[in-house]
């Protein structure tokens, strides 16, 4: 079919009034929502490679590549796209291209620690081709550990001075490893603060939500997977971003409005809710029809978390957000949460297919 403007397909979605105006865009634009059998697939027969061949250029197994193109089974992390990506030494833009489109994680971030040794790795693969890039990276990631030690040594961090796009063009324009080290060196308070400004914003929301409780709180009162709070520990301690599906999941559960998840997600280094994704597709629906019919609330609600923020700049952020919806005509209160209008709309739908599981995280966490 032909290309369709992304922007297009947006507004198509944000101005249905019914879950079957959803359901005819949803078969309209059908051939946009891939998966990823079909990509490995194409792979395959482009290069004229094997499972086993596949597998051994990308350091997994024969089971693993079939696993994807049989069963279509996903890589368990955002290390295998990667892994996967260097093993077919794709450019900086097609490994971007993967993480965000099929395995739903934020693209290579300059200002990440493991991502920089990953932009360098992806601008400087071994001329010799018997060298698997990815085991590259692991060695020169295990130096900079050392270098570093850890982690978790977070302190508040102001705006940066560095742009991510100049860094990234830095961290590409090196000649050597030894640059890379000095560079790092060099910012290392940037390094060891990955993602702060997601951290201090999903912190200021667990507070609104909770009345000023801890995340470890609410998890506890609302019930909700574990898997959340190990989540937002690996963020806050090593810097590891949540699976795209998962984050947005965290966003609904936080009853945060369509604007609200687009800039969670921004602040995640991922781009805004995409009606090319099936599964956003819904979401995006059901969100804007929540934030035409309820104004009153979610500016209450994001006046409520900028009190709660101790970040002047998600204090000020908020303060933007609000200024959006300044305009829209009020109407009576939400009646039901969030979650609800998802879960109902998913049902009315149907889904047959869910490739990243974000169907349980709405119909069986809340139960």
């Amino acid at each position: 079919m032909k290309h369709v403007n992304t922007t297009d397909m947006y507004f198509q979605v944000i101005n249905c009034e019914e879950v079957d105006e959803l359901k005819q865009i949803l078969n309209k634009y059908s051939p946009y929502y891939s998966n990823w059998r079909d990509y490995v697939n194409n792979v395959m027969l482009t290069n004229g490679l094997s499972y086993e061949k596949l597998g051994k250029k990308c350091g997994f197994s024969k089971n693993t590549i079939k696993g994807w193109v049989k069963n279509n089974c996903m890589p368990k992390s955002r290390e295998n796209f990667i892994k996967f990506g260097m093993g077919l030494r794709y450019n900086l833009q097609e490994i971007n291209f993967v993480l965000q489109r099929y395995g739903k994680y934020p693209r290579l971030y300059s200002k990440s620690l493991e991502d920089a040794i990953c932009i360098y790795i992806i601008s400087h693969y071994p001329k010799d081709e018997s060298i698997n890039p990815y085991d590259e990276y692991e060695k020169i990631k295990a130096n900079f550990l050392n270098i570093l030690k850890t982690k978790n040594k977070r302190k508040f961090l102001a705006d940066s001075p560095n742009s991510t796009m100049d860094m990234e063009k830095k961290i590409i324009g090196f000649s050597n490893e030894k640059e890379l080290v000095d560079f790092v060196r060099k910012n290392e308070v940037e390094y060891l603060n990955s993602y702060y400004k997601l951290i201090d914003y999903i912190e200021a929301y667990v507070k609104a939500e909770n009345l000023g409780g801890s995340y470890h709180s609410l998890i506890e009162n609302e019930k909700l997977d574990k898997g959340f709070e190990k989540m937002i520990s690996n963020l806050k301690n090593w810097g590891e971003v949540p699976n795209r599906q998962r984050l947005m999941a965290l966003g609904i559960k936080l009853n945060m409005s369509c604007l609200e998840i687009n800039q969670l997600l921004w602040y995640a280094n991922m781009e805004k809710l995409c009606p090319k994704d099936k599964i956003e597709c819904i979401i995006l629906y059901v969100l804007s029809n929540i934030d035409v019919a309820n104004p009153t609330y979610q500016t209450n609600h994001m006046a409520l978390v900028s009190a709660y923020s101790d970040n002047p700049h998600i204090e000020e952020q908020c303060k933007n957000l609000l200024v959006e919806l300044t305009g829209l005509k009020t109407s009576e209160e939400i009646q039901e949460e969030v979650q609800y209008y998802i879960k109902d709309t998913l049902q009315s739908l149907d889904l047959e297919d869910d490739n990243y599981g974000i169907l349980q995280l709405f119909m069986e966490e809340n139960k």
